[in-house]
């Protein structure tokens, strides 16, 4: 890999190696690494998300594949939290959007029974990088899980172009 990164290099000071990462499609990070160099932790929803990549055939790897020990952090709330996410090869993002679709979709049916609820609905956080030639693409995304699909569906339509999202 010829791309640093803050987050990546917080990787490296927690002792995983550049190799560890070549040949992967998608790494599936801690949500805090680009602020923390240690009390780092995993939510419970990224974990769920490697494993479904994995079962999809993806070459993808969190931080217990790549020998961290984490705790992991599992909230009572709607909130879905996926994580630090960096597309390695553009031609998983298709796989992505229908894995992180799935995910979403228990989500937004939950939501639907409980209209009349006085809870406001949850949230999906997400921070994604693809890596190209050409540069990264960062997206971080803080929304409704509709919206997310929707920018995910976009960079597979356009995998050379830019796009960045608040």
């Amino acid at each position: 890999m010829d791309f640093e990164t803050i987050e990546l290099r917080n990787l490296w000071a927690a002792g995983v190696k550049k190799e560890q990462i070549a040949g992967l499609d998608i790494i599936v990070l801690p949500e805090n690494l680009d602020t923390q160099k240690k009390d780092l932790y995993d939510s419970q929803d990224a974990i769920t998300l490697s494993k479904l990549l994995k079962a999809e055939g993806v070459k993808c790897a969190n931080s217990y594949d790549l020998g961290l020990d984490l705790p992991t952090k599992e909230r009572r709330s709607d909130d879905i939290w996926l994580g630090q996410l960096y597309i390695l090869n553009d031609f998983v993002i298709p796989t992505l959007t229908g894995v992180v679709g799935s995910l979403l979709a228990n989500l937004i049916s939950v939501w639907k029974k409980r209209k009349d609820s006085r809870e406001p609905a949850g949230k999906v956080h997400a921070d994604i990088t693809i890596i190209r030639p050409e540069g990264k693409t960062d997206i971080r995304y803080s929304g409704e899980p509709e919206a997310l699909i929707k920018i995910i569906k976009a960079l597979q339509k356009d995998q050379h172009g830019s796009k960045d999202s608040q």
